[in-house]
């Protein structure tokens, strides 16, 4: 994402759904949760993530590989928070 739009237009999410049970992901399946099914049978009813990532406090990870692959601190900064701030400062004001 950030080769195609530029590091000061990424940032990460932090929407995790880490200890939920098969009931959670069965609701997020579905219009307004109780609707019609959103999702094909078979079709997401197993939630993944990366290598690495699949707790929030594993997000250290995640900026030891933007290290490791060489990106400058101010990057990482951007993509960890930065970015977000500063949209949510420009919608929000000060």
């Amino acid at each position: 994402m950030v080769n195609l739009l530029g590091e000061d237009n990424v940032g990460i999410g932090t929407d995790f759904t880490q200890d939920q049970g098969d009931d959670f992901f069965e609701y997020l399946r579905h219009d307004k949760g109780y609707s019609r099914r959103l999702v094909p049978k078979g079709v997401g009813d197993i939630p993944t993530t990366a290598q690495g990532l699949k707790k929030i406090s594993d997000f250290p990870n995640l900026t030891a590989a933007m290290e490791r692959r060489g990106w400058p601190e101010g990057r990482i900064v951007k993509i960890m928070g930065g970015n977000w701030m500063r949209v949510l400062k420009e919608a929000w004001g000060e």
